[in-house]
């Protein structure tokens, strides 16, 4: 098990702009940094609150008209791991564009901090617990 927990916003970070967030699964904590070109980084470790489940869920960068939930190959297409914690409020873990590394860090996080596991994702309209 991970003491340390990283995830990157990937899909919508940019070479200026650049999101990471960081998880303390020993002490509980958390943060949120935000950086520019790389070099300036700011955030602060802040306690972590009582995770109800990790969520995978998919959505889109823009609209697309002609596209579909269920249009796999859509490039506005992106994968969100996000910790869930009094029943609405998240904590965005993830971006990316790659479903399989997006639920193998949801895995992972859901059994480092012993919680549930939510795929919303996987199959358009319906909702899995997978832990």
């Amino acid at each position: 098990m991970k003491t340390l927990i990283i995830g990157k916003r990937k899909a919508l970070s940019n070479w200026v702009r650049q999101f990471t967030t960081f998880i303390d699964v020993e002490k509980r904590y958390y943060k949120l940094e935000e950086g520019l070109f790389g070099i300036f980084k700011w955030g602060e470790f802040k306690p972590l609150p009582k995770i109800d489940y990790v969520l995978v869920f998919r959505s889109f960068f823009a609209k697309c008209e002609q596209c579909s939930l269920e249009d796999s190959g859509n490039p506005n297409a992106y994968f969100q791991v996000s910790l869930v914690y009094n029943k609405n409020r998240k904590i965005i873990l993830q971006d990316t564009k790659n479903k399989q590394e997006a639920l193998n860090l949801a895995y992972e996080v859901a059994s480092s901090l012993n919680t549930k596991l939510k795929d919303s994702a996987s199959t358009t309209g319906e909702v899995a617990w997978l832990l």
